[in-house]
């Protein structure tokens, strides 16, 4: 690796990071702006027949995603603010598998599963 490249990429890292930073900044200076919150159900195969149903339903969703092939792939379904109900009745068909992961904007977070769902659920529904 040449010298340059090396400095490149520490040049690429230090952007991204301020690119990060100014995003959290604009996230307290003006807290009241309206972004995007979403939520990201990610589950890998099982043989099982909750995993049939859940691929079923979330196939259903214009936001399902697959990617990865053999042991690696993956489904994943994106949730919005606004389908909180969506989200809580595929929950409900998923919440049986194994490996279902929670991601809240794009983000593993602690509890996701346990904690932070039924939250979203008790504050968003209307």
């Amino acid at each position: 690796m040449k010298k340059r490249e090396k400095y490149d990429h520490a040049i690429l890292e230090r952007k991204i990071k301020r690119e990060e930073l100014e995003e959290r900044l604009r996230h307290i200076f003006f807290p009241f702006e309206k972004r995007e919150f979403f939520v990201v159900l990610r589950f890998k195969p099982e043989e099982n027949e909750f995993y049939e149903k859940a691929v079923e339903k979330a196939k259903s969703f214009s936001s399902y995603r697959e990617y990865g092939q053999g042991k690696w792939k993956k489904h994943e379904v994106r949730f919005s603010r606004n389908q909180v109900r969506e989200l809580k009745d595929f929950f409900e068909i998923a919440q049986n598998l194994k490996e279902i992961e929670v991601l809240v904007e794009g983000k593993r977070i602690p509890y996701g599963r346990d904690l932070w769902l039924p939250l979203l659920w008790f504050y968003l529904f209307n």
